[in-house]
């Protein structure tokens, strides 16, 4: 079975933020505690924002699905939960193109991870 995560450092890292985010216990959309995962709302080809906490619902898999398949609902839904101001934000940091230190992200992430 393939590593949906990636390998080395950077694989590391992707698994910590999805474990971080769906820690948070609950689909953000309908409430439900079911089939959780991390939707990422910038995808996660951008290096700078792949593991950004900012970068992420907690969604069941059914309104991960829906929201896959309904972009414009999805975005309508990312500007209620985050306003213009932080989804601006997310965008600058996006198109950073600064090289990302993958090891210093797993250090900042398991730092996190055990705080919870």
């Amino acid at each position: 079975m393939a590593d949906i995560y990636g390998k080395g450092a950077k694989g590391k890292a992707t698994r910590l933020h999805a474990q971080i985010i769906r820690a948070l216990g609950f689909c953000q959309s309908c409430g439900s505690s079911h089939s959780l995962q991390c939707a990422h709302i910038v995808s996660r080809k951008y290096a700078r924002t792949r593991t950004s906490l900012d970068n992420a619902f907690c969604l069941c898999a059914s309104c991960h699905r829906r929201f896959t398949d309904n972009p414009v609902e999805f975005g309508k839904f990312t500007l209620e939960q985050l306003g213009v101001t932080a989804y601006d934000a997310l965008m600058v940091e996006r198109n950073r193109i600064d090289k990302m230190d993958w090891e210093e992200e797993v250090v900042r992430l398991s730092e996190i991870w055990k705080g919870m």
